[in-house]
């Protein structure tokens, strides 16, 4: 019996230090599958922060400015004017710049903003019945439409 006891303690010392490096392998293992967890963590946030940073790169590019934008875009058709939140939002929005034409319509939102131009003293010539002249941001005088917003005619400032 002491043979086997013996022969068994011997096993085990021997066996002992191959276990050890065996679950000490398994350490180092797992220990660079979780390093390599953690970098492509590491590059899954960097894409998504540059990805962010494209989008305010856009969204910067796309910012409503008074003096290089008199309209939008909203898929191919241009509407005068500052654009809404909600329109500013939309992937088919895109500010534009665009020069007055006859026949075009002042949205309300111009009305109230270009003021009326008192047709004497700018020595123009009295506008037809339903017509009055305003001013607009560039100093273009239009003739237009009081109920109905459409542009008769453009006159260039003096």
């Amino acid at each position: 019996m002491k043979r086997y006891a013996i022969a068994a303690v011997a096993a085990l010392t021997l066996v002992g230090p191959l276990a050890g490096t065996a679950a000490a392998q398994t350490r180092r293992d797992v220990r660079e599958e979780r390093q390599d967890v953690r970098e492509a963590q590491r590059d899954v946030r960097d894409a998504r922060r540059d990805l962010r940073e494209e989008r305010r790169d856009v969204r910067q590019a796309q910012r409503w400015n008074q003096r290089t934008h008199n309209g939008y875009y909203l898929g191919n058709r241009f509407y005068y004017g500052q654009p809404s939140y909600q329109h500013m939002q939309r992937r088919d929005y895109r500010p534009a710049w665009q020069n007055w034409r006859r026949g075009d319509r002042l949205s309300q939102y111009h009305r109230s903003q270009y003021r009326e131009v008192d047709w004497r003293r700018e020595r123009l010539r009295q506008p037809p019945r339903g017509y009055h002249y305003v001013r607009d941001d560039r100093g273009e005088v239009l003739l237009v439409g009081i109920a109905t917003g459409v542009i008769l005619s453009i006159l260039l400032s003096q």
